[in-house]
């Protein structure tokens, strides 16, 4: 139980991870922070950061405690990075926040109560599809066996190249890395930790959309949340995203399910505002280099969602310069997908030990 309360707490550590890596990339001087978007940004500026250092020690065929401890060397440089980088900005956009949130205490306490009931269930369900029993199985044998992606974690048998499926989406050695970092167990860390923060945060992205649906009207961000809640919730189909936030909620595939595809949407709606708007562009890039560390399924499911999102955008802001900009965030999909099929074709292989 005590155990179980601690991982609840960890959701928290999460966000601030997020927050302060965010705040590198939305802080300074004269800026208009967002918190939520600070969050957002950070997210994918965290697992991409975290995938060049994996990727560099597996290449090295180093264990994993060195990649630990160059991870937690590089968490502190950027968390104090990103307390200096918001220093000047952070405390208006929490009064900001706070002045919005006592405005509608209400809808804010109706939404967090919903959210906890829906956490609550997922929690106490038992998950038992093949990919949840990888991602706990990865991150344990990791930590068991002190190495990066060389042993089967179904049958513990070695692996003498790397599976090129999980050779970039490296969300799973995170969790070993934290598991091993925090000393708590990996199956209390996937299950209850990353369950409740992927759970927050396809709320929260679903808050950002509201936000730019609905302005300040609070009623009606409410009820497109709980709605939007009520169908995950109750509409449980292989067909629909709601499966993988229901059943499969610790896994990357969830977060690209519920977070980086809804998250698209939002920058889609940006840009409608503002097809012109910089940051908005970059982080939509940013979003393209980080979700395929989730998932390698981000390979092909970004570069097809953008697509399908900028060429209306295109055409209703009448800016054929969306299409270059849509392009070039597309890239980094199609690169990771031509790399694995080249894999599949034997034409690229990373071995598990050198090989001159």
């Amino acid at each position: 139980m005590i155990q179980a309360t601690g991982a609840v707490c960890l959701i928290a550590f999460n966000f601030i991870l997020y927050f302060l890596f965010g705040s590198v990339l939305t802080g300074g001087k004269g800026n208009r922070m967002s918190l939520t978007r600070t969050v957002f940004a950070g997210l994918f500026f965290y697992y991409l950061l975290f995938t060049i250092f994996c990727i560099t020690v597996m290449l090295r065929w180093r264990p994993l405690h060195v990649l630990t401890s160059a991870w937690t060397f590089m968490m502190a440089v950027m968390s104090i990075a990103g307390m200096v980088r918001s220093r000047r900005c952070i405390m208006p956009a929490i009064k900001k926040a706070s002045a919005f949130v006592s405005e509608n205490i209400a809808g804010f306490l109706l939404i967090g109560i919903i959210t906890i009931v829906f956490i609550s269930v997922i929690l106490m369900s038992y998950q038992f599809t093949l990919d949840a029993s990888y991602y706990v199985g990865n991150t344990a044998a990791a930590i068991r066996t002190d190495t990066i992606n060389m042993y089967d974690p179904f049958t513990g048998d070695w692996l003498d190249h790397y599976e090129m499926r999980y050779f970039f989406a490296t969300f799973s050695i995170n969790d070993a890395v934290i598991c091993s970092l925090l000393h708590v167990h990996p199956l209390i860390w996937c299950k209850i930790t990353m369950a409740g923060t992927a759970i927050v945060l396809s709320v929260m992205i679903l808050y950002m959309a509201g936000r730019k649906l609905f302005g300040t009207d609070m009623r009606k961000i409410t009820v497109f949340i709980i709605l939007a809640e009520t169908a995950d919730l109750f509409m449980i189909t292989i067909y629909s995203t709601a499966a993988f936030l229901t059943t499969r909620t610790y896994e990357g595939k969830c977060l690209l399910a519920n977070v980086v595809l809804p998250g698209i949407l939002y920058i889609y709606i940006c840009l409608l505002e503002d097809v012109k708007d910089r940051r908005t562009w970059l982080l939509l890039f940013l979003m393209a280099l980080g979700a395929p560390v989730l998932s390698s399924s981000s390979n092909m499911l970004v570069p097809a969602m953008i697509a399908v999102t900028i060429i209306p955008l295109a055409v209703l802001r009448k800016d054929l310069w969306v299409i270059p900009k849509a392009a070039a965030c597309m890239l980094p999909g199609i690169i990771l997908t031509v790399i694995y099929i080249a894999y599949v074709k034997n034409m690229i292989v990373f071995y598990t030990y050198p090989t001159r």
